[in-house]
C-alpha cells in the first residue's frame, strides 16, 4: 500500500504537478525513505556497520605475502680491517625473498603470534655460480607485553555494546523524523487553518461592513459601531497577509524536509486524532529504561572513560615486552637442498622501558583521565535524570491528552455554531458589534485549539515509540531488523 502511494507521489513530481494532497501517513512515509535527514541516518548506521566488522575481523588470522622480486644493489660499504683500517669494498648483488604469514591477535593477553615460512636467495653478479639460498620452512613467533594496556579486552567489552546501541540509536533516529514529520506538517496544517480562518473573517468582516453600511442610511447604527467595524475589516485584511507569510513559509519548511522542489505546493489534510491505547506507568517506564539507547550510551561512554584511566595507569608501569621466536633453517646453492639439513633457529628476548624522569606527564596524564572519567559520571548521571523526567511529562500528557481531545472537539463544533447564529443575528440587528467579534474570536480559538490537541495525540504517540522503542499497538519492541536487512 505505501509502496504503491509512494510511486505514485514521485510520478506527479516526474510530471511536473504544481500541487499535491499529502496526507499525514504519506508525509511520513516519504520522510523516512526521501529525507535528507533519513539519508543521514542509514550511512551512520552503514558506518557503524563497518567499524563493527573491521573490529570482528581484528580478532581473526590475517595471512599476508611479502616479497622483494627482485633487489639489486650496486654500491660502496665501509669495512674495518684487522688492522684498524678503514676502507670501502663493492657490492653487487642481487636479493630475492618471498614470505608467508599468519598473524593471529590473543585477546586474553593483548599479545600477537606469528606463524612465518620464507625462502631468499642471493646472486654475486661478479662470481659466476656463487647463489645461494636461505630457507625458513616455520617459525613460531611470540610478542607479549606484560604490563601493558590491552587494547582487546576494552574493544571486547565497548565494540559489541556500541554496535547494538547504533541499532538502537538507528530505530530511535527513524521514530524522531516521524516526529520531524509530524511537527512540520502539523505546523502547516495549522497555518492552513490560520490562513483559513483569516480569509473567512476577511470576507466576513467585509460583509458586515456593508451591512452596517446600509444600516447607516436607515439610521439603525451609530457611527462608533461603523468605524469599530471598518477597523475590524482593516485587521481582517492585515491579518490575511501575514497569515500568507506564515503559511508560505511553513509550507516551505515542510516541502524542503521532505525533498519537494520549490513549485510544489502541497496541500495537507486533517488527520483523525491518533488513539493511545491504555497504557500503565510502569510498562512505560519499564519499555523506556530497559530499550532505550540512552542507557547503552552511558554504558558506553563509562567503559571509554574507564577504559582510558586504565591506560594511563599501565603507561605509568615499565614497559616490559617478551620476545620469542623458535623454528628452523637452511641454507644451500640448490633449492630443494636448503630445506634439508635444517637447524634450529632460537631468539628469546626480554624487552624493557623504565620511565625515570618526565616531568610528571605520566602523572598527569593519569589525573586527566580520572578527571575524565569523574565528569562522564556527573554527565551521565545528570542526563539520566533528565531522561526519567521527559519519561513522567510524556506519561502525565498521555493521560490526560484524550480527555482534552475531546473536550476542545466539542467546543470547536459548538463555537463554530455559535458564530453562525450570531452572524445571523447580527444581519437582523439583534446584537452588537462587540458581541459579533467576541463570538468570533472564540470560533478562531475554538478552531486553533482542537488542531492543536490533533497534533498532540500524533506527536505524543510518535515520542511514545521513541522513548520506549515499543510499539504498544502491537504489543512488541521495535526492531532493528524490522526497519533495514543489511
Amino acid at each position: 500500500m505505501f509502496f504503491t502511494s509512494v510511486l505514485w507521489l514521485f510520478s506527479i513530481m516526474a510530471m511536473g504537478q504544481s500541487s499535491l494532497q499529502l496526507s499525514l501517513a504519506e508525509a511520513l512515509h516519504i520522510g523516512r525513505e526521501q529525507s535528507l535527514v533519513s539519508k543521514e541516518v542509514h550511512n551512520n548506521m552503514r558506518i557503524s556497520y563497518w567499524q563493527y566488522r573491521n573490529y570482528r575481523a581484528s580478532l581473526f588470522p590475517n595471512v599476508y605475502l611479502e616479497g622483494t622480486l627482485p633487489s639489486l644493489n650496486r654500491s660502496l660499504s665501509q669495512y674495518q680491517q684487522e688492522n684498524g683500517i678503514y676502507k670501502f669494498i663493492p657490492n653487487n648483488y642481487i636479493h630475492e625473498s618471498l614470505g608467508l604469514t599468519v598473524s593471529q591477535a590473543i585477546p586474553f593477553t593483548g599479545g600477537q603470534v606469528y606463524l612465518q615460512s620464507s625462502v631468499e636467495r642471493m646472486d654475486q653478479l661478479d662470481k659466476p655460480r656463487t647463489g645461494s639460498f636461505l630457507a625458513i620452512p616455520f617459525t613460531f613467533t611470540l610478542v607479549q607485553p606484560v604490563f601493558s594496556y590491552n587494547p582487546y579486552k576494552w574493544a571486547k567489552k565497548i565494540e559489541p555494546l556500541k554496535y547494538e546501541n547504533s541499532m538502537q540509536n538507528y530505530v530511535a533516529s527513524v521514530e524522531k523524523i516521524n516526529i520531524t514529520t509530524v511537527q512540520y506538517y502539523f505546523e502547516l496544517l495549522l497555518s492552513k487553518s490560520n490562513l483559513d480562518i483569516a480569509r473567512q473573517n476577511r470576507d466576513n468582516s467585509s460583509k458586515l461592513y456593508d451591512i452596517a453600511l446600509a444600516k447607516k442610511n436607515i439610521g439603525t447604527i451609530s457611527d462608533d459601531d461603523i468605524m469599530q467595524l471598518n477597523v475590524s475589516r482593516l485587521n481582517a485584511d492585515a491579518n490575511l497577509i501575514v497569515a500568507e507569510n506564515d503559511y508560505s513559509d511553513k509550507m516551505n519548511m515542510l516541502r524542503n524536509y521532505l525533498g519537494f522542489d520549490e513549485y510544489m505546493e502541497l496541500v495537507p489534510e486533517i488527520p483523525e486524532a491518533k488513539v493511545i491505547p491504555e497504557i500503565g506507568a510502569d510498562i512505560i517506564r519499564e519499555k523506556a529504561y530497559g530499550n532505550n539507547p540512552i542507557y547503552n550510551d552511558f554504558k558506553v561512554r563509562l567503559l571509554e572513560a574507564e577504559s582510558n584511566v586504565v591506560k594511563a595507569k599501565r603507561e605509568k608501569a615499565p614497559d616490559v615486552q617478551l620476545y620469542v621466536s623458535i623454528g628452523n633453517t637452511g641454507s644451500d646453492h640448490n633449492f630443494f637442498d636448503s630445506y634439508t639439513n635444517l637447524q634450529n633457529r632460537q631468539i628469546a628476548e626480554i624487552g624493557i622501558s623504565i620511565p625515570i624522569l618526565d616531568w610528571g606527564r605520566r602523572k598527569g596524564n593519569l589525573e586527566l583521565a580520572k578527571s575524565k572519567y569523574s565528569l562522564v559520571e556527573a554527565r551521565v548521571s545528570r542526563e539520566e535524570n533528565d531522561f526519567k523526567e521527559s519519561v513522567r511529562s510524556l506519561i502525565a500528557n498521555i493521560v490526560n491528552q484524550p480527555k482534552l481531545l475531546e473536550i476542545y472537539r466539542i467546543a470547536d463544533i459548538e463555537a463554530q455554531k455559535r458564530y453562525d447564529i450570531a452572524l445571523e443575528r447580527f444581519t437582523l440587528g439583534n446584537i452588537s458589534v462587540i458581541d459579533m467579534n467576541y463570538a468570533e474570536q472564540e470560533k478562531d480559538k475554538a478552531r486553533k485549539n482542537y488542531v492543536y490537541q490533533l497534533y498532540l495525540s500524533w506527536l505524543y504517540y510518535y515520542n511514545l515509540r521513541y522513548i520506549t522503542l515499543y510499539d504498544f499497538e502491537r504489543g512488541c519492541d521495535l526492531k532493528y531488523e524490522d526497519y533495514v536487512n543489511l
